[in-house]
């Protein structure tokens, strides 16, 4: 259910929306405490208990280039408000090197704390005037919408060791087989997002998702 102008989420007042994700529908918001303009992501769902922590442990991350997670509600994430646009290629190299540089920088922050982004792509990257943020820090595996394959969807596939999450081009081998993922999947798409950077293409194509992954576990 969509939320109109002037509604209220606990200290947060909803502005205007602002899209939709796997978790549920964005807003620009104000804290009616802070008189600061925040981002709300609402959930379709209540948070689990193991959801609420993991994203305190997002929370605690304080790296220039990663989306701040201001607080958690029983139902929405309150994070940091951020005027940019969706990272884009071609980029000339010089500017592509300079973006994946702070990339990585907020990747190894992450790992450092155990958090695994789970779900990098060019989606969840902005630009922005003071250069590169990564948005949805670990929290991917949570969400409860079907896999992506671009713009469209695929339904979502269940292995004996665990559920795929993610977005289909950008997943590594191990996230497409169900198993548990760590810092080393955020490299392989890493690679994918840097490829993208580079020649505006995706590193991995196909006219089915079967054959996307099929390319990829090759």
């Amino acid at each position: 259910m969509s939320l109109a102008s002037g509604s209220k989420l606990g200290p947060y007042e909803i502005i205007a929306p602002i899209g939709a994700g796997g978790m549920g529908e964005v807003y620009k918001a104000k804290d009616t405490r802070l008189d600061r303009t925040v981002a709300v992501k609402v959930s379709t769902v209540q948070f689990s208990e193991r959801f609420e922590r993991e994203a305190r442990a997002v929370a605690a991350l304080n790296h220039p280039n990663i989306c701040t997670l201001h607080d958690v509600g029983p139902n929405y994430l309150v994070m940091e408000y951020i005027e940019g646009a969706p990272l884009k290629g071609p980029l000339p190299v010089g500017k592509a090197v300079e973006y994946a540089g702070q990339i990585l920088d907020a990747l190894d922050a992450a790992h450092r704390k155990g958090i695994t982004h789970r779900d990098l792509k060019p989606a969840n990257i902005l630009v922005t005037k003071q250069g590169i943020k990564l948005l949805d820090f670990g929290l991917a595996k949570h969400q409860t919408a079907p896999l992506e394959e671009g713009g469209a969807t695929l339904s979502q596939a269940l292995t004996g060791e665990g559920q795929i999450v993610g977005t289909l081009q950008y997943m590594s081998p191990e996230q497409l087989q169900g198993k548990e993922v760590d810092a080393r999947s955020d490299l392989f798409s890493f690679g994918c997002v840097l490829y993208e950077m580079l020649t505006g293409k995706r590193a991995f194509e196909g006219e089915s998702a079967a054959s996307v992954i099929a390319a990829i576990l090759e």
